[in-house]
């Protein structure tokens, strides 16, 4: 006698918890699972673990300071050196080297005024576009000059990542004839430099300003080990200029030389950083589940086929 069904007929399969089928059944939904999680986070264009985006730093300038000066004769004599810091410590410090070595140093204890720095917001969102520093050097009896500039600036990062850093800015003026420059213009960017990404769930601080920089012997030196150690820290910032321009002084008896020193803050800074689990789940669980669907649908009919085939030993149940 024929069986007439009015619904779809079903059969459906079972095993024991402990058995091969359900063994199997566990291997295939996690081998779903895990394929498409692998090739996701294995590949760089789906999972991106460092991002990049654009912000612009909060910059200002501490106030502190580092200059070193040598003025020559014109018979390339060291007639005077001057260094004049922020820290009266170093100052100090300074000064007992030139006592300790009057004939290979000569010292002067009399130092130019502190430089000045103003600071100009464009577009009126209260984040300094530029920062200008001016530094006078009084130039009275001499041929030639060295000059060396170590600005300290603060620099921070608030949006994406939390960057807190006290940067330095180095500046190496060429050799001149003093007596023919009246003033000397550096206009350049800030630049972040980094040698890693940063991590965007950590705080992260950076401090470079330390007391004592001086040794007994060369002074001038360890300020330039200084600075090459700053330059080695992950995250530095460089003052890019292109050239440095001097206005030259065709008068007699000018004893003062301006540098005048414009640093424009980028508005769009290009930062590097690794994204948290959350942020890289956001973007990658779209590429994970296209890659999932397929894979998944392969296993399912594998699976399928050994159970319906009973390759391994199953429980069946039917409407028959």
């Amino acid at each position: 006698m024929p069986l007439v069904f009015l619904s779809p007929y079903k059969k459906s399969y079972s095993s024991e918890i402990i058995s091969l089928s359900t063994l199997l059944g566990f291997v295939v939904l996690l081998t779903a699972i895990l394929i498409p999680l692998f090739a996701a986070f294995a590949t760089e264009d789906f999972w991106l673990r460092i991002k990049e985006y654009t912000e612009q730093p909060l910059v200002d300038y501490t106030g502190k300071f580092m200059i070193y000066i040598t003025k020559y004769d014109n018979y390339s004599k060291i007639t005077t050196t001057t260094f004049h810091s922020s820290d009266s410590k170093l100052n100090d410090e300074f000064g007992e080297i030139c006592k300790n070595q009057p004939n290979s140093l000569i010292c002067q204890n009399e130092a130019n005024a502190a430089p000045t720095t103003s600071s100009t917001d464009f577009d009126g969102d209260e984040i300094k576009d530029k920062i200008n520093i001016k530094y006078e050097i009084n130039t009275e009896n001499s041929a030639r000059l060295d000059v060396k500039l170590l600005f300290f600036l603060k620099y921070g990062l608030t949006k994406k990542v939390k960057l807190i850093m006290t940067p330095m800015i180095y500046i190496d003026i060429p050799i001149l004839d003093a007596s023919k420059v009246k003033e000397i213009k550096l206009d350049g960017n800030l630049e972040l430099v980094q040698k890693s990404p940063i991590h965007s769930t950590a705080i992260t601080s950076q401090i470079y300003y330390k007391k004592k920089i001086f040794s007994e012997k060369r002074p001038y030196f360890d300020l330039l080990h200084y600075y090459n150690e700053y330059k080695s820290y992950n995250y530095t910032v460089k003052y890019n200029y292109e050239k440095i321009e001097i206005a030259a002084d065709s008068s007699e008896g000018n004893n003062v030389i301006t540098i005048n020193m414009d640093m424009h803050i980028p508005k769009l800074q290009e930062v590097l950083y690794y994204q948290s689990v959350f942020e890289a789940l956001k973007y990658a669980w779209m590429q994970y589940f296209y890659i999932f669907l397929p894979i998944y649908i392969i296993l399912y009919i594998l699976f399928k086929f050994i159970i319906q085939n009973n390759i391994f030993n199953s429980n069946v149940k039917s409407d028959l």
